[in-house]
């Protein structure tokens, strides 16, 4: 019941939390885009966040594998909140203007690497390791309205708010979900072994030193996880692709209203809800390379099928009808690799160093991406979409066939069924253990 209850508080509090951020975000993001005319102030926007985000991680990892995760997610989340009320007074005083916006962001950026990768490191502490693909599967998916609703929220609401209630909006949606985090059993399944490799007694500095590098050390050792790393940094270089051309194409070259652009972006969504439900339903997932492979094929394509709407000559309806169906797929495709990246180091990191191996592969693959950010934002104010996008897909299809090979798919195969044999084998221990103790194994 506890895990039900952790379940329901944490997609409540994710989806509470998100539909906040959609609707800020697409505000900021419209009023950069419309105010400017500029890719490049709307990108260095999303560099600030990803600059600052990468430089804290490695203290993020060490912090949520040692330290005490619920106190670092309330605290982050209340401390966000205060950020936040800080900018509604502002806004309040002197209207909303881009130095403003970029400093909110740039102390968000600071606190949010705590929550997020602490968060990522209780996941198997808060439900079973058996369920965790049920569970990653079913939250992508119910997280996944959000994107449905935010954005509608968000064109409708810039029409009709100023921005200072669109950021009480967001103030209130911050302490609903730090409120709900007090509700999570984060010791459901905390396992004090697991962390006894990193409690060995030495000096802090040296100590310090050790904690951070383990998680780069563990990477380099591992062949597969090195192909993942550049798998996620050539993703994240690409993200300009489906952050900034959409916008980009909607507001300036297609002078979309705020109402249509929520629409559209909200179309898109629903590939994500698709997305996360297949890959929750999928009966018996044995090879997650594999799918991200097939994944990032169909989002190679859709790179180069998103330019047909700027040379499409119908109406409104239609080319909302068209974008939306390009966003659906991007997103579906989008779900089959990022709920199997994070399903393979969820089962296959050793617990003790998992916070640090996120946060590793969060700062190298991140690294690259305010360099993307800032090259695609220039690029795309020359109006060079087609070279941009068609080089683009070119390249990811060149790096996921020589990376990708078949020698790495089957090695990964078997790094995650020995993972999954693993906890299976603890399972039956642990029953064991209740049936000589007298206990009624439960089941949930």
């Amino acid at each position: 019941m506890q895990e039900r209850l952790n379940f329901v508080v944490y997609a409540l509090s994710r989806f509470i939390l998100s539909v906040g951020k959609y609707v800020y975000l697409f505000a900021v993001s419209y009023y950069i885009m419309y105010e400017t005319g500029s890719a490049l102030y709307f990108s260095i926007n999303m560099a600030i966040s990803i600059v600052v985000t990468v430089i804290l991680l490695p203290f993020s990892g060490v912090l949520s594998d040692f330290g005490n995760k619920r106190k670092i997610i309330i605290t982050g989340e209340i401390m966000n909140a205060l950020v936040i009320l800080g900018l509604f007074i502002y806004t309040m005083v002197h209207d909303i203007n881009l130095m403003a916006i970029y400093l909110v962001t740039f102390l968000t950026s600071m606190i949010e690497p705590f929550v997020s990768n602490t968060f990522q490191t209780a996941i198997t502490e808060l439900f079973h390791k058996e369920r965790i693909q049920k569970v990653m599967g079913y939250t992508s998916a119910i997280l996944s309205s959000t994107v449905i609703l935010g954005p509608i929220l968000g064109g409708a609401l810039f029409g009709l708010l100023s921005f200072p209630h669109i950021i009480m909006l967001f103030l209130i949606a911050y302490i609903i979900s730090a409120s709900l985090d007090f509700l999570l059993d984060f010791k459901l399944y905390y396992t004090e072994a697991d962390y006894a490799e990193g409690t060995r007694e030495e000096g802090a500095r040296r100590r310090f030193k050790r904690d951070i590098s383990q998680g780069f050390n563990f990477i380099a050792d591992n062949r597969v996880f090195k192909s993942l790393l550049l798998i996620a940094a050539l993703i994240n270089f690409m993200a300009g692709v489906i952050t900034i051309f959409p916008e980009k194409m909607m507001i300036h070259e297609l002078s979309f209203q705020p109402e249509t652009v929520g629409i559209v972006n909200a179309i898109g969504g629903l590939g994500v809800l698709a997305g996360g439900v297949a890959v929750a339903r999928i009966k018996r997932l044995d090879n997650p390379f594999l799918l991200m492979k097939r994944g990032l094929f169909a989002f190679a394509a859709l790179v180069v099928v998103y330019l047909l709407p700027l040379y499409f000559g119908g109406g409104i309806v239609s080319l909302v009808l068209i974008i939306g169906g390009i966003g659906i797929s991007v997103a579906m495709a989008l779900q089959f690799i990022n709920i199997p990246i994070n399903l393979f180091i969820q089962l296959v990191t050793p617990q003790h160093i998992k916070g640090r191996v996120f946060s590793t592969m969060s700062l190298c693959s991140m690294s690259i991406m305010p360099v993307g950010a800032i090259f695609y934002g220039f690029l795309y104010d020359f109006e060079l979409y087609w070279i941009i996008n068609i080089v683009s897909a070119i390249l990811m299809v060149a790096v996921v066939c020589i990376f990708f090979n078949e020698n790495l798919i089957a090695k990964s195969k078997s790094m995650y069924a020995a993972a999954k044999n693993e906890s299976e084998e603890l399972d039956d221990e642990s029953i064991e253990e209740g049936i000589q103790s007298g206990a009624t194994p439960q089941s949930i």
